[in-house]
């Protein structure tokens, strides 16, 4: 497998395709059929394709500020965690939120990582 990070602006057409189809097999039923994006578009992507370069993985990261308890704190949000049926594991899983979590040690001293299922 490998992993791909993208930034929003360089999604061409093919590419929202087939992260709509993925998004959209993952999220029956919930997921918006005319965008890429459930609520709030991320600030970038990490994509995983198989060795057929067919995109079979994504997460979205959403970089935002916050207010806990009075501090400021920076929050590093995974979005839209899924991995195509035919590829699920949690290896494949596991390799898309750690190739995620490794931009965060560039950044500030203090990052917190929120995960939700």
């Amino acid at each position: 497998m490998k992993i791909k990070q993208v930034h929003e602006y360089n999604i061409d057409e093919k590419l929202e395709a087939d992260i709509q189809n993925v998004l959209n097999r993952c999220f029956p039923e919930i997921y918006p059929t005319n965008r890429i994006f459930f609520k709030q578009l991320p600030h970038l992507r990490f994509l995983a394709f198989n060795q057929e370069n067919q995109l079979v993985g994504h997460v979205g990261l959403d970089y935002r500020v916050m207010n806990l308890n009075g501090e400021i704190i920076k929050v590093l949000g995974l979005i839209d965690l899924c991995v195509s049926i035919n590829n699920r594991s949690k290896r494949n899983r596991f390799l898309i939120v750690i190739r995620s979590r490794s931009i965060i040690q560039k950044g500030e001293r203090r990052l917190y990582t929120m995960v939700c299922r």
